[in-house]
């Protein structure tokens, strides 16, 4: 499944980070969890953007909490990955208040 936004934002948070030595934010922004029109499965969409662009994924489950639980976990995941460059920080912390 493709979606282009996250609907209605239920959570955020601001990040900063380092962008080529320069200080930049990071937002992370988790909609609002929706029954899959195909199946009887739930999504969570989040969008992490960056000052290199947007990008909005989702977390699947058998219901709302448990996709939600899955959104959480893949932000977790791809802030240590794929945002790994920009050496993130939450309120001048490196645990950034996902559980992982």
């Amino acid at each position: 499944m493709s979606i282009d936004n996250i609907g209605t934002v239920i959570a955020e948070c601001e990040l900063d980070g380092q962008d080529g030595g320069a200080p930049c934010k990071v937002f992370v922004r988790f909609g609002k969890p929706f029954q899959n029109e195909n199946d009887d499965s739930w999504c969570c969409p989040y969008s992490i953007t960056s000052p290199r662009g947007e990008r909005i994924f989702y977390g699947a489950g058998v219901d709302s909490l448990q996709a939600l639980r899955i959104a959480l976990a893949n932000v977790s995941a791809e802030l240590t990955t794929r945002y790994a460059g920009f050496r993130l920080k939450w309120l001048n912390e490196t645990d950034l208040g996902l559980f992982s």
